[in-house]
């Protein structure tokens, strides 16, 4: 959706989630659900009569509907009774509804804070709703922040940014948006206290890696905080020394495997493969589907008998048959491209023939004839496209020069 400054530039009539600009005036006006009574405020309805301030009026009461007017709290317990209310208030297509007319209007008005405030709830509430419309929850909600940061709130800016910052802990961007606002704010003692909960909770949930980045975050905003780089130092200490045990204990566990198993299985497992290597299928000549067949038995049984007395034959006889594989099948190539070679010769001498028949018929010298068409059968291959008409013609001639012998007799 591009950075934070540009979506609050978008002007009147620009739709930030398409980037298309639509028609000045142009309203969506929400769209039909089934109403349900709730405590804090009637669900809107829409107008019939006038699609512009039916649009208007249904927007303002969704929004009225989703935060409970405009003089509630946006601190934590604020937006946790709101979203929890807007969750059970609120079914899936009424919220799809409110979500789809939030999204219109502040298409055409992106700075508008309460449209974007009851959107941020309302996604809170209803995730799918946001998502469906490929919309960033956190994107929204700093958004939101900075709007209120620019407008002098900056208490409600922290708070929000707080929440979503526990309701999505994956999400860095929203962490960032905050540690920024703090810092601008001369917040510091605050979010070095927020720094170093965060280490506290990884440390004391043995991610030791993740409180390091914490920790240095807290030398960044105050330098003077030896006991931070203390604390450092010695995470990273200790860490290198249980890595160091880990990989000593994982070494020495290894070794006393190794040597119980070739002290125990050594002599059954060498007697396995060599009984299962004297089994192989024998070649015989230079047939490439045994060769393949004892290539592949030689192969199973280094995989499965990697080390015995006999490994280092059975490699060397894998080299030897990749090359007398790779020989019967250069010697086939050449013998297939030989049988390509007298074909296409055939076929010259065939069609030669057959150009030389033609010619002297065209003469008269059906003899001579008679005897290149003869000449053309014998070399034409099964399937040549003359052959057919060579035979025809052929039969003709001799016919031809059978009646004028008689006819001289």
């Amino acid at each position: 959706m591009g950075s934070l400054d540009s979506l609050l530039r978008d002007p009147p009539g620009f739709d930030f989630r398409s980037g298309v600009r639509r028609p000045e005036g142009w309203r969506h006006g929400g769209a039909l659900f089934t109403p349900r009574s709730s405590a804090k405020s009637p669900l809107p309805q829409e107008s019939k009569n006038d699609p512009l301030q039916g649009g208007k009026t249904y927007v303002d009461d969704a929004v009225q509907a989703i935060t409970g007017g405009p003089d509630h709290e946006l601190d934590a317990d604020g937006l946790r009774s709101m979203m929890e209310s807007a969750a059970s208030d609120f079914n899936r297509r009424t919220a799809r509804a409110f979500g789809q007319a939030l999204l219109d209007h502040l298409s055409e008005d992106p700075a508008n804070m309460r449209l974007l405030e009851a959107l941020v709830i309302l996604g809170l509430a209803h995730p799918d709703v946001l998502s469906e419309a490929r919309i960033s929850l956190a994107v929204e909600g700093r958004r939101l922040a900075v709007l209120l940061e620019r407008s002098g709130d900056v208490e409600r800016a922290q708070a929000l940014l707080e929440f979503l910052a526990g309701h999505m802990p994956l999400d860095r961007t929203v962490d960032q948006e905050l540690a920024g606002l703090m810092r601008r704010n001369g917040n510091t003692a605050e979010l070095v206290e927020r720094y170093l909960a965060r280490a506290d909770d990884a440390v004391n949930g043995g991610r030791v890696s993740e409180a390091i980045p914490w920790l240095q975050e807290v030398l960044l905003l105050d330098r003077t905080r030896r006991d931070v780089a203390r604390m450092i130092r010695d995470l990273r200490y200790g860490e290198v020394e249980r890595e160091r045990r880990k990989r000593r204990g994982v070494r020495l566990v290894l070794g006393l495997s190794g040597l119980c198993f070739l002290v125990t299985m050594g002599v059954a497992w060498n007697r396995e493969a060599a009984r299962r290597y004297a089994n192989l299928p024998s070649v015989s000549g230079s047939n490439l589907q045994m060769m393949a067949a004892r290539l592949e038995a030689l192969q199973d049984l280094s995989a499965t008998r990697p080390v015995w007395t006999g490994s280092l034959k059975v490699r060397e006889e894998q080299d030897r048959i990749h090359w007398q594989m790779r020989e019967v099948q250069r010697l086939e190539r050449e013998e297939q491209i030989a049988a390509e070679l007298a074909e296409q010769l055939q076929l010259a001498q065939a069609e030669a023939a057959r150009v030389r028949g033609l010619t002297h018929a065209e003469r008269g010298d059906f003899k001579a004839a008679l005897a290149a068409f003869g000449e053309a059968l014998d070399k034409a291959p099964e399937g040549w496209e003359h052959l057919p008409q060579i035979r025809v013609d052929h039969e003709a001639l001799s016919q031809h020069l059978a009646q004028e012998q008689e006819a001289g007799l």
